[in-house]
């Protein structure tokens, strides 16, 4: 029996830091959206053992990989006797922002489940994906968005809140979340920070850009040392974006358009400088419905 999974790419539209934890590990508020754009992950039931393929990708293909942990965490969980073959087709970009390597361990989950008959509930699911990676229960969950506090682990499901079309720029290097985690200082001047960062990194006319809180706490430590991320902001504006924001620590930054022609060409102008780096996608729900 063989399965493909898809696991969607998605785009933190707010995240606030609230705290940092006495594990070290830092307290969140934000919303997170899946996107049309994702990797694909072909499954099926081998001999025994655990065999992970990355074709297009020099990702690991051992324990070191998260799609591995994950196929090794389920078999373990419900006593299998035989082993599975899994083969990556990578089409997000790594390390950027995009929470690619956690979706693609969410539809191993996902996938292994469905292979063996469903013997998980949902909850059992996330019990395995939480110590895989914050954002990988998110995945778990069918839902087109969610809102997600803890360490980003603890989701509650809801339904998308953008539509229309988005711009993916990637510049091509990779950022380290968890050097970007502990470079965000939370005091400012001395002073405890203050929370409550609504507004919006916009300003088009339209009634969906003036309600969306756009916000992300880490884009200042990322933009910090690569200014020109700052600069494909400003660009996805002027080309016609109602918002625009880094994804998670980055690099990745989004611009949210609500005409096709314009998001085509601000995707097009970006390719001539950042080649295959650059995605024109649609919110998950919003290629559901369509």
């Amino acid at each position: 029996m063989r399965i493909t999974c898809t696991a969607p790419a998605k785009i933190n539209t707010y995240l606030a830091i609230m705290g940092r934890r006495a594990d070290g590990y830092h307290e969140l508020e934000t919303w997170m959206e899946k996107l049309a754009l994702a990797d694909l992950l072909h499954l099926e039931l081998a001999g025994d053992g655990i065999r992970l393929e990355c074709p297009d990708s020099p990702l690991p293909t051992g324990a070191d990989n998260l799609v591995f942990r994950a196929a090794r965490a389920f078999l373990a969980e419900v006593g299998a006797r035989q082993g599975i073959r899994m083969v990556l087709e990578k089409r997000i970009p790594i390390a950027a922002g995009l929470g690619g390597g956690s979706s693609d361990a969410a539809a191993v989950l996902r996938g292994c489940n469905a292979l063996f008959g469903n013997p998980l509930g949902l909850e059992a699911l996330l019990r395995l994906a939480r110590p895989l990676g914050a954002d990988v229960p998110f995945f778990v969950h069918d839902c087109a968005a969610a809102r997600a506090t803890g360490i980003g682990d603890l989701v509650e499901p809801g339904a998308g809140a953008i539509s229309g079309w988005v711009v993916l720029v990637n510049p091509g290097f990779s950022v380290s979340t968890k050097w970007a985690y502990e470079n965000f200082t939370l005091t400012t001047g001395g002073n405890t920070y203050i929370l409550g960062r609504e507004f919006l990194h916009g300003a088009a006319p339209s009634s969906e850009a003036a309600t969306l809180p756009l916000h992300n706490d880490l884009e200042s430590v990322t933009v910090g040392r690569y200014p020109e991320l700052a600069r494909i902001k400003e660009e996805l504006l002027a080309a016609g974006a109602y918002g625009a924001l880094m994804s998670g620590s980055g690099p990745t930054v989004f611009g949210l358009f609500a005409e096709e022609g314009k998001a085509r060409e601000s995707a097009a102008q970006f390719a001539t400088r950042f080649g295959r780096n650059v995605f024109l996608t649609r919110p998950l729900a919003t290629q559901e419905n369509s």
